[in-house]
């Protein structure tokens, strides 16, 4: 007769490095150029309509450039026990929000609180439900 296997109680605990998304600052550059095209089609006097539409245009283009400069980090989501780490820092109050194509990771530190947005082009379809199990292996039920 055959012995079973052992049966793990445990996972893996999942390592990721977040990058900033291109998808997200070309959305962010797109949203500011439509919002200028809007605004001249609109039936602003044309002293109010340029003005604004140079603004909204120069804000996608700053919040696209803002979006991509942010630094890689670091995130580890260890068994149950252990607390999640970002950037080697414990984190408390660990929760996903799956938004269909994109998972927004918050948690809480003390007071401060923080965030990663995961697109599509970041975090591949496995990878999303590798950190999705992670997620709910670790959470603690209430």
């Amino acid at each position: 007769m055959r012995s079973r296997l052992p049966c793990w109680s445990t996972s893996a605990p999942f390592r990721c490095e977040w990058r900033p998304s291109r998808w997200q600052a070309g959305a962010l550059l797109l949203l500011g150029l439509l919002a200028a095209v809007a605004l001249l089609n609109c039936e602003l006097e044309d002293t109010i309509a340029w003005p604004a539409a140079l603004l909204v245009s120069c804000w996608g283009l700053r919040a696209a450039r803002h979006g991509l400069g942010q630094p890689a980090r670091q995130l580890l989501v260890p068994p149950a026990p252990a607390p999640a780490s970002v950037d080697g820092m414990a984190v408390d109050a660990l929760e996903l929000l799956e938004r269909d194509p994109l998972l927004v990771l918050r948690w809480r530190k003390g007071k401060r609180r923080g965030q990663l947005l995961f697109w599509p082009d970041t975090l591949p379809r496995a990878r999303r439900r590798e950190l999705r199990l992670a997620v709910r292996a670790s959470a603690v039920s209430r």
